[in-house]
C-alpha cells in the first residue's frame, strides 16, 4: 500500500479553500512524479502514492502558484496557507 497524503488548503484568514486544484510533486529522477486534485467542501485534497516510495522522499505542494516543501513524504498530513 502507498502513502496516503491529505492536504489541508487554508486561506489568510485560515478557513477552508475549496474546489482548488492541488499539485504534489514527488521528487525522483527515474520515480519521481507529480499528482494533482481538487480540495473538497473542507478544504482536503487527498492522495494516494505509489507503494515503492521511501519515508524520507522528498515532496512539493503548489496550490494557486505558490510553492509549499520540502517535506517528507512520511508526514501523511500537510497543512498550507495561501498569502
Amino acid at each position: 500500500m502507498g502513502h496516503n497524503l491529505d492536504v489541508n488548503v487554508k486561506d489568510r484568514d485560515g478557513d477552508a479553500v475549496t474546489g482548488t486544484p492541488v499539485r504534489v510533486w514527488i521528487e525522483g529522477f527515474w520515480k519521481g512524479g507529480s499528482m494533482e486534485e481538487y480540495t473538497d467542501d473542507d478544504g482536503h485534497a487527498e492522495f494516494e502514492t505509489a507503494e515503492d516510495y521511501e519515508d524520507s522522499r522528498e515532496l512539493y505542494i503548489t496550490v494557486r502558484d505558490e510553492r509549499f516543501g520540502p517535506y517528507t513524504i512520511d508526514g501523511g498530513a500537510y497543512t498550507v496557507q495561501l498569502d
